[in-house]
C-alpha cells in the first residue's frame, strides 16, 4: 500500500529540508511545486501558473499512488480544507497518509526565514516579516480530531543547529 507524505507548515519551517532527506532515504517520489516552477522559468509571483502547476503535480501524485508508488508532496497545506482534500483523495486511491506538522512559534519561523533570506537556499524566495504575518494569520493548525484522521502523524518542534534543521519529532500511527 502506497503512502502519501504531506506537510503542514509555513515557509521556513523545515519542509524542504525534511522532504529532501526523506527522498534520499527512499521514502517516495518528491513533488515540489515551488521547485518545478523555478526550474520551468516562471517567477514565484506568477500565482496563476503556480496554481495550475500545483494542481497538475497533485494529479500526478494521485496517479503514482494508484500505481502503488509512495509520494512526498511538498506543499505547505496551510488550511484544513487542503489537508482534508489530500487525505480523502489518497484514501480514495487506496493509499495511506503520513502528515508532518511543523509546530513552531512565529519568532522561530521568522528567525529561520531571515537566515534563509540571507542564503536563499532551496530555490527559495525572500519573505519579509509582514508577509510572514499575513501567512501566519491565514494558517490553520490542525486540531486533535483532524490529526486522528491521518494514518500517521509526526509533530516537529525543530531547533536550528548550525544553519541546519535538527528534528525532534513525535510520531504516532502506523
Amino acid at each position: 500500500m502506497a503512502t502519501l507524505t504531506l506537510f503542514c507548515g509555513l515557509p521556513g519551517s523545515g519542509k524542504t529540508t525534511l522532504a529532501k532527506a526523506l527522498e534520499r532515504e527512499g521514502i517516495g517520489v518528491r513533488l515540489c511545486t515551488d521547485e518545478w516552477q523555478t526550474q520551468l522559468g516562471h517567477a514565484h509571483a506568477d500565482d496563476d501558473f503556480h496554481g495550475r502547476l500545483q494542481r497538475r503535480l497533485y494529479l500526478l501524485a494521485l496517479e503514482l499512488l494508484a500505481k502503488d508508488v509512495d509520494v512526498i508532496l511538498e506543499d505547505g497545506l496551510w488550511t484544513r480544507s487542503e489537508r482534508t482534500e489530500k487525505r480523502n483523495d489518497a484514501q480514495g486511491v487506496g493509499a495511506r497518509t503520513h502528515l508532518h506538522v511543523f509546530a513552531l512559534g512565529f519568532e522561530e519561523v521568522w528567525n529561520r526565514l531571515r537566515q534563509r533570506n540571507d542564503e536563499l537556499l532551496h530555490d527559495a524566495v525572500s519573505i519579509d516579516r509582514e508577509e510572514l504575518r499575513t501567512f501566519w494569520d491565514i494558517f490553520q493548525p490542525p486540531d486533535e480530531a483532524e490529526l486522528r484522521a491521518f494514518d500517521r502523524v509526526t509533530i516537529h518542534r525543530n531547533t536550528l543547529v548550525v544553519g541546519r534543521v535538527g528534528i525532534e519529532p513525535t510520531t504516532r500511527g502506523l
